[in-house]
């Protein structure tokens, strides 16, 4: 297991660029099965979730060809089964969005129940539910097994809750069938509307892109094409979180501000301010956080909510933010029922905090960080968050069971490297 060692208490101060968005790549591998030519993409962030997707695609008998560093072609001309590999589904969730693709090309596809994050009871039932609504035969054994060989468009269909890996397969298996599909209380994060935009780009129709209402006219044929992957909104929100925790001053290149002004709203309850210039977001040095209270003077709350309101995958950082703010703020996790647990192993970090509810923190600060040796959960975001307290600390802080970390962040030494943090692996 990795380790990471750092040395805290240094701002962090610079230039960055954030990581691709890995949600986005990791539904655009599977997408490019339905096109009839290879597809090109670029800027492609080669974490340790991204190459499992990889893997599983040339399982599939897909050809994958690494042009340089960042940039991949697929082609899917080779497919020859539609069965994901039992072991590789297990190591990542996003595995699932390989259905829609599969059943569209065979007629059926096999799965069994996929891995990822330790965030609780993860349900498949609005995943599952949207593709039987399709027509497709679900059957549970040892495996999951779908029969979609009699699919056909649905104007009517309605999602249990705006899930994204739902939306995303529902998108993937109405592109090419005959009629129109209405997707309503659809997903809109943007990894959502990354995935939508290729496939109009291969030559898909698809309206009501970033809304809750996602409209499909299936069309005969889409062909692959050259398509770059938008900057990860989470990794930028990790970035403002790190250098204002650090009482660092960063820019944040390539930031795609329309992606951010909901967070920017909530970092500003604790007093952060930021400036959008252009396509880049400016993170002034050294500032005051203040955990500010509401109109009816009552401590505030940061919560999570389906896009377009705050992300559940920053929630930790959130927390984090609120940890180094002076004053007090309820921290929610609605949408996991384990993702606030990490807060025991905050607490060596001396995180002053008070757990409500596995669903709820409430944080007592200005919090000043000390080093520590942690352990990391099986939760990409709250490992996250512990190297954000890891790099506040002054000292030397190990962060053990770090793997999850580079599920997201393959670069996290060297881009954190550049910005004067002191750390290495193990």
């Amino acid at each position: 297991m990795a380790k990471l060692i750092i040395n805290g208490g240094i701002p962090l101060k610079g230039e960055v660029t954030p990581v691709a968005n890995k949600n986005s790549i990791l539904a655009l591998i599977p997408a490019s099965i339905l096109c009839d030519t290879p597809t090109t993409f670029t800027n492609v962030p080669m974490s340790t979730s991204v190459r499992i997707m990889f893997d599983i695609y040339e399982k599939l008998g897909g050809k994958v060809t690494y042009i340089d560093k960042t940039t991949v072609e697929l082609n899917p001309n080779t497919l020859t089964s539609y069965i994901i590999d039992e072991e590789l589904a297990k190591k990542e969730r996003a595995s699932y969005m390989f259905l829609g693709p599969l059943l569209k090309k065979f007629g059926k596809a096999e799965i069994v129940d996929a891995g990822g994050c330790k965030l609780g009871n993860r349900p498949v039932d609005t995943l599952f539910k949207g593709l039987i609504d399709l027509g497709v035969v679900f059957t549970q054994g040892d495996k999951y097994s779908f029969d979609g060989s009699k699919m056909k468009a649905n104007d009517k269909l309605w999602q249990l809750e705006a899930s994204v890996t739902g939306t995303e397969n529902l998108v993937l298996a109405a592109a090419l069938l005959t009629g129109r599909t209405v997707i309503y209380n659809a997903a809109c994060e943007p990894h959502v509307q990354d995935l939508c935009n290729y496939l109009v780009k291969c030559g898909a129709k698809i309206t009501g892109i970033g809304t809750n209402k996602i409209e499909i006219e299936g069309v005969e044929n889409i062909k692959g094409t050259t398509f770059k992957i938008i900057s990860d909104h989470i990794d930028i929100g990790g970035l403002i979180v790190a250098a204002a925790i650090t009482k660092g001053e960063l820019l944040i290149k390539d930031a795609i501000p329309n992606h951010m002004y909901q967070v920017l709203r909530y970092f500003e309850k604790m007093n952060l301010k930021t400036e959008v210039r252009g396509d880049d977001i400016f993170v002034p040095g050294n500032q005051t956080l203040l955990a500010k209270r509401n109109i009816k003077g009552d401590i505030d709350k940061v919560n999570d909510l389906p896009w377009p309101g705050y992300p559940v995958d920053l929630i930790p950082e959130a927390l984090m933010l609120a940890l180094a703010s002076n004053g007090s703020m309820r921290i929610y996790s609605n949408m996991y029922e384990t993702q606030l647990m990490f807060v025991e192993e905050l607490k060596k970090f001396n995180a002053q905090t008070v757990v409500g509810s596995p669903n709820l923190v409430v944080s007592f600060g200005e919090t000043k960080f000390k080093a520590a040796t942690v352990n990391c959960p099986e939760i990409i975001q709250c490992a996250y968050a512990m190297f954000l307290g890891a790099l506040a600390a002054p000292g030397k802080s190990v962060i053990n069971n770090a793997d999850s970390i580079f599920r997201r962040y393959p670069d996290l030494i060297e881009q954190y490297t550049r910005l004067g943090a002191n750390l290495s692996k193990e």
